[in-house]
């Protein structure tokens, strides 16, 4: 009926964006206190349906790109808190244990792969592994520093050591050198 509009148009057959993984829903969508009306009759009208609650004070509003007033305006007409990004969804915290099995993934592809490369395959790997590993994390989670400088030492030792985590032989390089891009005299490792 044309209440509830997406942020960009998607085509006529387009669905509505929502996210849902078990009971818990992400609905993307304007920020008009109009949007946010019909978003509550509809939801409204779903639980009287279903006889399934939706506790409105556990419900979250996270804006993008509004003043604070019209944040304030929306939440009220929703009836729910004001969050800010990031936020925590179905419980992801952002704790260092909450990451080890990252940096063990990581530490196994060293020691398991790293071996049996040469100098050039080592920085294939360093850019192919140590780097789309933690990216992958970051595009949900923002990974803590202790975690990005444990997995960027393993990347220079991918690079300089291959496997041998405890050897001392110096760099070849500095590490701001080999991240330059390969026009520019570096390796064009990624950061």
């Amino acid at each position: 009926m044309g209440l509830l509009n997406l942020l960009v148009p998607l085509g006529p057959n387009a669905d509505f964006l929502v996210l849902q993984y078990v009971d818990d829903t992400l609905i993307i969508l304007e920020g008009w206190p109009r949007q946010v009306h019909f978003l509550k009759l509809v939801i409204n009208t779903f639980s009287k349906a279903t006889g399934l609650k939706v506790n409105f004070q556990k419900s979250m509003m996270l804006p993008v790109n509004l003043i604070e007033e019209k944040i304030d305006l929306l939440a009220r007409t929703f009836g729910c808190s004001k969050g800010t990004l990031p936020f925590t969804y179905l419980g992801l915290t952002k704790q260092v244990q909450d990451f080890l099995l990252l940096v063990t993934r990581c530490e196994r592809r060293l020691s398991s792969i790293s071996s049996f490369l040469n100098q050039a395959g080592r920085l294939e790997l360093t850019n192919a592994v140590f780097t789309s590993l933690p990216t992958f994390f970051m595009c949900s989670l923002e990974l803590p520093k202790t975690i990005i400088k444990q997995i960027d030492k393993f990347r220079k030792h991918c690079l300089w050591r291959g496997a041998d985590i405890n050897a001392k032989k110096p760099p070849k390089a500095a590490w701001e050198m080999v991240c330059k891009p390969k026009e520019e005299g570096g390796l064009g490792v990624i950061i």
